[in-house]
């Protein structure tokens, strides 16, 4: 009989080196679903710069996740400027007139 001992072990190598592979990626998808999770129970965590909601989440149909753009801010039409208040100090020009 011929020794094989060789071949198996080549053979063995990729088979083991293609699990890995895969048990990666599996890893990856895991943790990437994980921070989804997160993101969508506690609204301080932010995915591309917004508050997760679960409209952007899409599931497609090969089962991957995929996080939809946020919807984008509505136009600002207005701008309120408040004046400043007054802490009880007076002007330096009501201080000028004081004579």
């Amino acid at each position: 009989m011929a020794d094989l001992t060789q071949y198996l072990t080549q053979k063995y190598t990729k088979m083991i080196g293609e699990i890995s592979i895969d048990l990666g990626k599996m890893a990856d998808e895991s943790e990437n679903l994980k921070s989804i999770v997160r993101a969508l129970k506690n609204p301080d965590l932010t995915m591309n710069g917004v508050s997760l909601t679960l409209d952007m989440v899409q599931v497609m149909e090969n089962g991957d996740i995929r996080i939809l753009p946020p919807p984008p801010a509505p136009p600002i039409t207005e701008v309120c400027v408040e004046e400043p208040k007054s802490n009880g100090k007076k002007d330096s020009a009501e201080l000028l007139n004081v004579s």
